[in-house]
């Protein structure tokens, strides 16, 4: 007697959003790794977008809390992730352009040493 009639009731589940908003957590999670953190990042804003057009086109799809909760996840994860790979490019960058003074202190040492 109590069929599940479509549009009555609960709205409908929204895949999309749900996976966006994991995989936006997923790029925080992850940002440290840097691309991986870009990567979940990035589909997380596609599947976002997705979802939002989805239910834009169809009200009775729920959802929308989820697919903006993955778009803002996913473009936080991508900030972070970014300013993670530029530091790591930074600590690279000084710790290779000290190398001629590391140079100079082993041919200190092997003066003192003869």
């Amino acid at each position: 007697m109590s069929e599940n009639v479509q549009g009555a009731g609960a709205p409908q589940g929204n895949g999309m959003a749900t996976a966006s908003l994991i995989l936006g957590i997923c790029s925080i999670a992850l940002c440290w790794l840097g691309w991986i953190g870009i990567i979940c990042g990035i589909l997380a804003i596609i599947f976002a977008v997705v979802a939002k057009n989805k239910i834009k086109a169809n009200p009775s799809v729920g959802g929308a809390g989820s697919a903006k909760g993955g778009l803002i996840t996913g473009i936080i994860g991508i900030a972070i992730a970014v300013v993670f790979i530029i530091l790591a490019l930074m600590f690279v960058a000084a710790v290779t352009s000290n190398v001629e003074g590391w140079q100079d202190a082993i041919d200190g040492l092997e003066q003192y040493n003869n």
